[in-house]
């Protein structure tokens, strides 16, 4: 043997024995590693990969009304996903949803091939329908358990709002509340066999879900459905753009009715929540506070008389026929000869030259500080989104805007600033906070906007509008009831053609003492313009009727 070749075989001894002794090295260090340095790690790898987690969904809490009745629930149901890759005969699958899920199979087909990533079929479908299609274990589709959320009364419908397909609030008391409604979901851990079946020795992890709170309402909804059916029928017969309803208990604030319709026609507010998101200038209805504010600033009493005419001018001939220029003629209602009356009779009345007459010396900035006191121009802070605050108008120095501001116009509202305001005259001044949610009562130490005494001379005046010879709401008498409250009719504005000619916003805003405090309602037809009742098309014709009939519902036993 030469050299060369004695070297050749020494060198691949080297090799073999050098590939054996590292083979060895990493052999010994990958199962050293496996066992000491990082068993932890490779143990959860491989446990990773058997270990299943399953959701277990919080139940959202119920929605009750305050007499307990359920107004919005959640019912168990399925999502149906598809894994069109996973799917082992597609005309199977086709055939067997389309049938029970009144897809057409066409379309259904082409959905299924057009993509190849998951998607979900259908959101919360029945609980039963969602149980058959499981039991039929197609390949590629899956079924997640979910909940239905269910409004069991139409007629609260826009204030419960909506959830969207997993639950999330996204409009009304849904939305408000949902943090505290939808609860925390919980999970289960478990280890499955490759055919995803439980191994029943191994640990089982579960967290249980935190349900929802339940929410318990001030409405009553036995009382919003009668409001609902008769604001349909208002619409019907007034032909009014919109109808909405608002009662409130004026000691609580406690909201015990919040109802509305649409009348479907053209100009149609189309805006749910009218009583917090749409605004309108609320005419008579606010004079009881501009004569309030002349009472506090010491300059009439309820028994000062002025002499009224049944139109005056603030812009010198301005009531003249063949007057072209700003407007500064103000009208009563009615055509009349000048009489002596008194700031009782104003109210009365609702005389817009009496008032205007008694109100010339105002400040404006006084009184546009009167209202906010009352909540005007300040959100009430209601359980809902979306509430607008109003707005008085920006350049008040004008010839007219006393005059204007007086009888309620130049000042935007909500139905709910009028609702707190008002509760405020029937409670005996004291501030109210509105609510749709039951709460512990609050502490006495509550403010007081005005005196008892003043709250009790402006509770008499509209306590007149209703009982008085003259009264515009005398049509409300009632033998034993006190009820008191303001006519309002104001021309409509259309956005983008100004203020209409034939339709307005009539009004009545009152209360009626009961067992449990005042209760203080509000009536609006947005843009009404017929009364077959009557020739006439104002608060007191249309309006107030509908008073009537619901505190002949809220204390029929009184």
């Amino acid at each position: 043997m030469t050299n060369f070749q004695r070297l050749k075989n020494y060198f691949l001894i080297f090799v073999v024995i050098f590939t054996v002794l590292g083979s060895s090295y990493v052999f010994i260090s990958t199962v050293y590693e496996l066992q000491f340095t990082n068993s932890d790690y490779f143990k959860n790898q491989a446990l990773s990969y058997r270990v299943k987690t399953e959701k277990l969904k919080a139940s959202r809490g119920n929605i009750y009304d305050k007499n307990l009745l359920v107004l919005s629930s959640s019912s168990r149901s399925y999502n149906i996903g598809i894994f069109p890759t996973k799917i082992d005969n597609l005309d199977e699958v086709v055939n067997s949803l389309s049938a029970i899920l009144f897809i057409e199979k066409d379309l259904l087909h082409k959905r299924i091939i057009s993509t190849t990533n998951f998607f979900y079929l259908d959101r919360n479908i029945d609980y039963e329908k969602g149980e058959e299609i499981k039991s039929w274990n197609l390949e590629g589709v899956v079924l997640e358990p979910s909940f239905n959320r269910v409004i069991h009364s139409n007629s609260v419908s826009k204030i419960i709002g909506k959830v969207d397909p997993d639950e999330n609030g996204i409009e009304g008391l849904e939305l408000y509340f949902d943090s505290s409604l939808k609860g925390i979901d919980g999970e289960i851990k478990y280890e499955a066999s490759p055919n995803g079946k439980i191994i029943p020795q191994a640990p089982i992890k579960t967290i249980q879900p935190t349900h929802g709170k339940d929410l318990i309402l001030t409405l009553d909804s036995e009382l919003q459905f009668i409001s609902e059916n008769l604001c349909s029928e208002a619409l019907e017969k007034t032909e009014a753009l919109n109808c909405s309803i608002v009662f409130a208990n004026a000691n609580t604030g406690e909201i015990l009715i919040a109802a509305e319709k649409s009348g479907n026609l053209e100009n149609s507010l189309n805006i749910d929540l009218l009583s917090i998101r749409a605004q309108y200038e609320p005419g008579s209805s606010l004079k009881i506070f501009s004569i309030g504010a002349g009472i506090e600033q010491g300059l009439f009493d309820e028994n000062t008389k002025y002499l009224v005419d049944d139109k005056i001018e603030i812009i010198e001939g301005s009531c003249a026929n063949n007057y072209d220029g700003l407007k500064g003629c103000y009208r009563d209602f009615l055509k009349h000869e000048p009489y002596e009356i008194s700031i009782k009779e104003i109210i009365e009345r609702s005389s817009n030259v009496g008032t205007i007459l008694a109100t010339k010396d105002l400040d404006i900035n006084y009184l546009e500080d009167y209202l906010h006191k009352f909540g005007f121009g300040e959100r009430t802070g209601v359980e809902l989104t979306g509430e607008i605050k109003g707005s008085f108008t920006e350049y008040n120095i004008c010839k007219t805007c006393l005059s204007s501001l007086s009888i309620g116009y130049s000042v935007n509202v909500t139905q709910l600033q009028m609702v707190k305001a008002y509760s405020i005259i029937a409670n005996g001044g004291k501030n109210i906070n509105l609510s749709l949610i039951k709460k512990p009562t609050e502490s006495s130490n509550i403010q007081q906007v005005i005196s008892v005494e003043m709250s009790e001379r402006l509770r008499n005046l509209l306590i007149n509008v209703v009982e008085g010879v003259n009264g515009t709401g005398k049509s409300l008498k009632l033998d034993n009831y006190i009820i008191g409250g303001k006519t309002g009719t104001s021309r409509t504005h259309i956005e983008g053609d100004g203020y209409s000619d034939f339709r307005f916003n009539t009004s009545f805003t009152g209360f009626i003492q009961t067992l449990e405090g005042p209760v203080v309602g509000s009536i609006i037809l947005w843009g009404a313009s017929v009364n077959p009742a009557s020739e006439y098309v104002t608060g007191g014709s249309t309006a107030a009727p509908i008073f009537k009939t619901i505190v002949s519902n809220l204390v029929p036993g009184e």
